[in-house]
């Protein structure tokens, strides 16, 4: 086992393409800090959102808060996209990073178009 552990590995680097370190210092640019604070809240609003929807639990109100969820999750990896780019960890199609942020927004848009309806 430890011998097919090491021929892959081995093979792993040989067959990699060019290495790069990931450039950290962006870490104290300001619009990085302020996404760094949007990716830290979009998963707190996950959690809460999850906590809400255990508690409407198949109610009316179910489906608005699915919509809210699965919106907190594209808004997270949103923020992990853009922040992996920002670190030149990955590079990506510059339309990547703002259709997600429309697909967010529209299912939020959507969340609360339900809820508005279910309640009136």
């Amino acid at each position: 086992m430890k011998r097919n552990t090491v021929v892959i590995a081995g093979l792993l680097m040989l067959l990699s393409p060019a290495v790069h370190a990931a450039n950290l210092a962006v870490i104290t640019h300001p619009p990085t800090i302020l996404n760094i604070l949007v990716l830290v809240g979009a998963i707190a609003g996950l959690f809460g959102a999850f906590k809400v929807a255990e508690l409407v639990r198949g109610g009316l109100l179910k489906k608005p808060w699915q919509l809210f969820i699965i919106g907190f999750v594209v808004l997270v990896l949103t923020q992990a996209a853009w922040l992996l780019q920002a670190f030149e960890i990955i590079m990506l199609p510059s339309f990547v990073v703002p259709m997600m942020l429309v697909l967010m927004v529209g299912l939020f848009a959507y969340g609360v178009f339900e809820a508005r309806r279910i309640l009136e």
